[in-house]
């Protein structure tokens, strides 16, 4: 199989994109950079020019993109999260997290 040019995007959701991920500098040579995308995003477009409801629209993201194999430059796709969504309760300590509260 002839090795993918670049990475390959997602057309029609260029304003969706986040940026690119590289291989990892052991990987180099092996792997080629990869387009990431914001799934909150793209269902939020799927929801707004397909009519589809929040439900369909993130299950479409689930069940097409995040499945979907197209060799070493699949794009991927990321769901915006916190450290509470990860299970991780806030530093109490933390400055930061105290101003974002």
């Amino acid at each position: 199989m002839p090795k993918p040019r670049g990475p390959i995007l997602l057309k029609g959701f260029d304003d969706c994109l986040l940026g690119l991920s590289f291989p990892r500098a052991v990987d180099r040579g092996v792997g080629v950079p990869v387009a990431v995308y914001s799934a909150d995003m793209i269902a939020a477009r799927m929801r707004d020019r397909q009519g589809m409801t929040d439900a369909d629209a993130r299950a479409f993201v689930v069940d097409v993109l995040e499945q979907a194999r197209l060799g070493p430059a699949t794009p991927r796709v990321v769901w915006a999260a916190t450290a509470f969504d990860m299970g991780v309760a806030p530093d109490p300590d933390d400055e930061d997290a105290r101003e974002a509260a």
